[in-house]
């Protein structure tokens, strides 16, 4: 490049190997304005140069052509070089910024993306030990609630000593069904051998009442000895016209609810009396009728008492106002003693417990044991409790 060209400070002949640049009219923003810059620089240089002429005593114009036409020329081919390289070359001539290399690399997945966020966190090790110990307590508590469940359904449906032994071939199922809503068997004693020996001084007892079923008051009944897990409501009615008084009836069965030798203790329920309204509503449970034997053979069907034993059947204790009064051979001159047999067998089957056998002679006999129809062996028993 010839060294007498005014060029702009910036501009400076391309490196050695330097790759040649792509031709054009300057684009970016940067190379405009120097450009620009340069030009504004030029024309001032032009016009102090012109200034100097005239002071010189050169004037312009034809009159001192022949003076400065070498100077006329010399700043024409300036100019024009000029131009030539602003328009044809300016790209070429404005030095290449430097770029920095990248180096490119392909996408990473949302996985792997994720991992590595997990491993470059610090704490990650404490988090997954923190998990570990929370999932391990977790279980633990798990499997403690579990053991729990098993053991209180254990406790609820193992048979008892009493229960598992021969005395007891017939489960007892109050613990497993009470709770399905369904109604307990219905059930009747076997017709009893006719006595040789009348077990009662009492008279005669009427075959049939007035078939009106009359509601009578029980007293309290005597709360548990033990914690109760569930509620009995119980009613009571007598059959107009049956020949028994009624406030003493209810005083026997009160009592004997209430006794601690009696269903409270070995079922663990409550007993609880009700009145006539609660028993128009529909809130009881079980409902015990002392009954003519016409009556009691109309109740219990479609089980045959033949007017001479009581029943269970529809949530109804059904006690037979001739075994009431003339009681049975088993307990001869124990009349109130069979009473008491009487409310607390039937209870039993209201409570889901069905017959069984004698366990041997000379022991006590079970009260699901049929002792109205006889003994076999056993000694009478009125209460569901051994001692």
């Amino acid at each position: 490049m010839p060294e007498d060209i005014d060029l702009p400070d910036w501009v400076s002949e391309p490196r050695p190997g330097a790759a040649p640049r792509e031709e054009g009219a300057p684009t970016r923003r940067a190379d405009l304005r120097r450009v620009a810059e340069d030009q504004r620089r030029s024309a001032a240089r032009r016009a102090a140069r012109h200034d100097s002429g005239r002071h010189d005593g050169r004037a312009p114009g034809r009159a001192g052509a022949h003076q400065g036409q070498p100077e006329h020329h010399e700043e024409a081919a300036t100019r024009a070089d000029r131009r030539r390289m602003v328009h044809d070359g300016v790209r070429r001539s404005v030095p290449e910024q430097r770029r920095t290399a990248v180096e490119m690399v392909p996408p990473e997945s949302a996985a792997e993306t994720r991992r590595a966020a997990r491993r470059a966190t610090p704490d990650r090790a404490r988090r997954r030990r923190a998990s570990t110990t929370t999932i391990a307590r977790r279980r633990a508590v798990a499997a403690l609630a579990m053991a729990s469940l098993v053991a209180l359904a254990l406790w609820t449906l193992w048979p008892s000593e009493e229960s598992s032994s021969p005395v007891r071939k017939t489960a007892d199922l109050a613990a497993s069904v009470a709770g399905s809503g369904s109604d307990p068997v219905p059930a009747a004693e076997d017709l009893p051998p006719e006595p040789t020996v009348a077990p009662s001084s009492a008279g005669a007892v009427p075959r049939a009442g007035s078939g009106k079923r009359v509601p009578v008051a029980l007293p309290a009944i005597a709360a548990p000895t033990v914690n109760p897990t569930r509620t009995i409501r119980v009613a009571f009615e007598v059959e107009d016209g049956a020949g028994v008084d009624a406030q003493e009836a209810a005083n026997i069965v009160s009592t004997t609810l209430g006794d601690a030798r009696g269903w409270q203790t070995k079922d663990r329920v409550r007993f609880r009396a009700v009145d006539a309204d609660a028993v128009s509503r529909g809130e009881v449970d079980i409902t015990i009728v002392l009954a003519s034997p016409t009556m009691t053979d109309a109740l219990c069907k479609p089980l045959r008492t033949n007017g001479k034993v009581s029943c269970f059947n529809l949530r109804r204790v059904v006690l037979n106002t001739a075994r009431w009064t003339l009681g049975v051979a088993g307990y001869e001159g124990a009349l109130p003693a069979y009473r008491q047999y009487m409310v607390n067998h039937e209870i039993g089957h209201g409570l889901y417990h069905g017959h069984v056998d004698c366990p041997g002679d000379d022991e006590l006999a079970p009260i699901m044991l049929q002792q109205s129809k006889g003994l076999d062996g056993c000694r009478p028993n009125a209460w569901p409790t051994l001692p």
